[in-house]
């Protein structure tokens, strides 16, 4: 048994993922496997907590973190749930109705945050949800990309933030890979280019250095909990640029040695401690070995550092 059969005894979400990422098996073929994360295992313990009455989780639209709608649908997001019927939509209008007026200024003296915005195109993505609503999220986005590359969240601040925000970069990275993926095409050409500015903007800290004084920029960035909000992490950035065929670059070299310091002998990692907040559940306890993350790192490893993944492939468990 090798790392990959490891990780193919848990979870049936975590079966879809390493099928359609690691093994490449074409996703079409994989529709009924994908199905049975919502009627089975974590998927359905996530599903089983939504109040079919109003549709929310967690008595909150985007709060409590991270039990609310806006958390648990990103949740199902990363599960690689299927979203694309009446329950999910129904929670997403909802979502839309609370979190996006008025073309995101959702109060006389400021707009919506960045990176909230960016998490609901994902979402709504993966809902299958097309709407006007949707396309002014994404003209919101372009237009408040910072000089830098990157997006920030506190871009109306007065005085107005000088750089970007690696949390925020992250969460646009993610909603335009989907965006990407999932076929839309509203301004999709300036989405391409806009990408490229957010990646170097993330490989100009080194991924979670400071430029001015190259210390590391929040111990947290080192840190790969599951599931993630908004926070940032070299793990979930690492993915995102896997996923957009973002060449390796000498900056990453640095996190992507310390993502292979955390490995056993055959390629797993363990889980890190509980992030703060309310979660609905753990999926693996701290400091135990961890399946999905093992995923995650193998599919990052596959893609930058191709001789070190197929070598964990080779080593019995």
């Amino acid at each position: 048994m090798n790392v990959i059969d490891w990780i193919l005894k848990y979870d049936v979400f975590i079966q879809y993922l390493v099928n359609r990422d690691l093994l490449e098996i074409d996703d079409n073929k994989l529709h009924n496997l994908r199905q049975r994360i919502l009627t089975e295992g974590f998927g359905l313990e996530l599903i089983k907590k939504q109040d079919l009455k109003n549709y929310t989780w967690g008595g909150g639209v985007y709060s409590p973190k991270y039990i609310s709608t806006h958390y648990t649908l990103l949740e199902l997001c990363q599960l690689g749930a299927p979203l694309k019927n009446e329950r999910f939509i129904n929670a997403l209008k909802i979502l839309f109705d609370v979190m996006w007026k008025n073309k995101g200024k959702v109060k006389p003296y400021r707009h919506q945050d960045l990176c909230v915005v960016a998490m609901m195109i994902r979402i709504a993505c993966e809902t299958g949800y097309k709407d006007q609503k949707l396309f002014e999220m994404v003209d919101y986005i372009l237009e408040h990309q910072m000089i830098d590359g990157g997006w920030n969240c506190a871009w109306e601040r007065k005085p107005q933030p000088r750089q970007s925000s690696l949390h925020t970069t992250l969460s646009v990275l993610e909603a335009f890979y989907v965006y990407k993926h999932l076929g839309c095409s509203y301004l999709i050409d300036k989405i391409n280019e806009k990408i490229f500015d957010g990646v170097e903007y993330i490989l100009s800290k080194k991924m979670f250095r400071s430029v001015r004084t190259n210390q590391i920029i929040h111990k947290d960035m080192l840190s790969f909990p599951f599931p993630y909000g908004w926070k940032y992490d070299i793990l979930r950035a690492f993915t995102v640029m896997a996923n957009l065929n973002i060449p390796y670059d000498i900056r990453m070299k640095e996190s992507l040695n310390y993502i292979k310091s955390k490995l056993d002998y055959c390629g797993r990692i363990k889980a890190d401690k509980k992030p703060p907040g309310l979660h609905h559940f753990r999926y693996t306890k701290t400091n135990q070995l961890c399946p999905y993350n093992t995923y995650r790192v193998l599919k990052v490893l596959k893609y930058y550092s191709r001789s070190k993944y197929d070598g964990y492939l080779n080593k019995d468990i």
